[in-house]
């Protein structure tokens, strides 16, 4: 099944199983390999691993807890309301982008958001490189 539009129709199930290896999408049953001089990240894509994650986020709640939603049936939109989330970030660079932000005047949400889509709709790169990269830069550590 190779157009990504039949793809995405074919995983209509709202449950948590994993659908049958010939209906997933692409990075729904295991991360998605890096390939060479490849696009941006599909919408197929980006769906299936938003799938795989939520599949994971649900196996690891318990199942008397009220409502639990399914995994996502499509990509949200472009104006769908935006989701909050935790990242841990150095404190003096925090700091620092807020000074910056504020003296440009715009939140510091927005610059983060530009740069987040921008990352986003960009090729995927060698994992080697990017590791080499951020550790260089001291942004990769090893996790304990």
């Amino acid at each position: 099944m190779s157009d990504p539009a039949k793809q995405i129709a074919a995983c209509s199930d709202a449950g948590v199983r994993e659908p049958r290896h010939e209906d997933a999408l692409p990075g729904e049953l295991k991360p998605l390999p890096w390939v060479p001089d490849r696009g941006p990240i599909t919408d197929a894509e980006a769906l299936g691993v938003a799938r795989r994650r939520r599949r994971v986020e649900l196996a690891g709640q318990p199942k008397t807890t009220g409502q639990r939603s399914g995994v996502p049936q499509e990509l949200p939109a472009d104006s769908s309301p935006k989701k909050a989330a935790v990242f841990r970030l150095p404190a003096r660079a925090m700091a620092i982008a807020h000074a910056r932000a504020e003296m440009e005047g715009v939140p510091l949400t927005a610059v983060l958001e530009e740069m987040l889509v921008a990352y986003a709709g960009g090729a995927p790169q060698n994992p080697e490189e990017v590791q080499q990269r951020l550790r260089a830069a001291g942004h990769l550590r090893q996790r304990r």
